[in-house]
């Protein structure tokens, strides 16, 4: 049992080695390539009135996921991970631990110096493209605009007059606590979704850039609400029931396996809808009809 458990993570990890080498042997290819100015254009989309210089280029097309290497370590944030480790090492190779410095930086002088401008220029934000990977550029003025326009639909958003955290977390626990009490939750699953921060959900939006004038989705960032605890424990009970219908389509792979089985005739014609505003346009009540029912 130990020799089959060892040998499945052996491969497991050499697998997760494998794909180390294969991303790092793109990433340098991708470098190379970052210097072009057709792959700078294909990666960055500047919409803001302000000019982007070759250096700012290269940074941004780099992508919002590239980890600048850091100018100090923070020795004093992981010192006791380290002399915990060190502990069971020979001295020597423990002082080698204890005295690790920065890799060499992996930005140039000017691309550190065009990280440095983007962010303490006030007027610009930088934001990642709704669909594919594209950093884009824009305007806070025009992106507060836009915010701030779509909000105002009043089909879709509702302006409260005070916030209903306090009043939210008040009825959740008491849910909670029922539940507990009629034997449904244990102790430690009630500890779980028990919400312990108030954090209110916030707002961002990313640009539609393959759309025209280049609408905002809306996001809400639900991490740390008092809800979300539960939502997640929800979420894993509704996972099964995703996919069992006739209607679902996963991907536009899965789209295009299906399509390919479809024959047109010379008298029909392919239409694709597009919903404006899915989630806010869900009727709550019906949906819950459905769980309910698939449940």
């Amino acid at each position: 049992m130990q020799e089959k458990e060892f040998e499945t993570t052996k491969a497991r990890h050499r697998k997760k080695f494998e794909r180390l080498l294969v991303a790092k042997k793109n990433q340098e290819t991708s470098a190379k390539e970052a210097h072009s100015e057709d792959y700078r254009d294909r990666w960055v989309i500047n919409l803001s009135h302000t000019e982007l210089n070759t250096h700012q280029k290269n940074v941004l097309a780099k992508g919002l996921n590239f980890a600048i290497t850091l100018n100090h370590l923070p020795k004093e944030d992981f010192v006791v991970a380290v002399e915990k480790a060190c502990h069971s090492m020979e001295e020597e190779v423990a002082e080698g631990f204890r005295s690790a410095k920065c890799p060499q930086s992996n930005l140039t002088v000017q691309e550190q110096q065009a990280v440095s401008d983007l962010k303490s220029n006030p007027t610009v934000m930088v934001l990642p493209a709704d669909k594919g990977r594209a950093t884009v550029v824009l305007d806070k003025a025009e992106y507060e605009e836009k915010v701030l326009h779509m909000l105002s639909d009043e089909k879709t958003y509702q302006k409260l007059k005070k916030d209903p955290t306090a009043s939210c977390k008040r009825k959740l626990v008491s849910i909670l606590s029922r539940l507990k009490d009629e034997g449904k939750l244990s102790d430690d699953l009630y500890i779980g979704l028990y919400p312990t921060s108030e954090k209110i959900p916030q707002l961002y939006c990313l640009p539609k850039v393959h759309k025209k004038d280049v609408p905002f989705r809306p996001i809400v960032g639900y991490t740390g609400s008092i809800g979300y605890n539960t939502s997640r424990f929800l979420a894993d009970i509704l996972n099964p029931l995703i996919g069992k219908t006739e209607q679902f389509v996963k991907n536009s792979k899965h789209l295009a396996e299906e399509l390919s089985n479809i024959h047109i005739e010379e008298d029909e014609i392919l239409v694709s809808h597009d919903v404006v505003s899915l989630f806010t346009n869900t009727p709550v009540k019906e949906s819950l009809d459905v769980i309910r029912e698939r449940l």
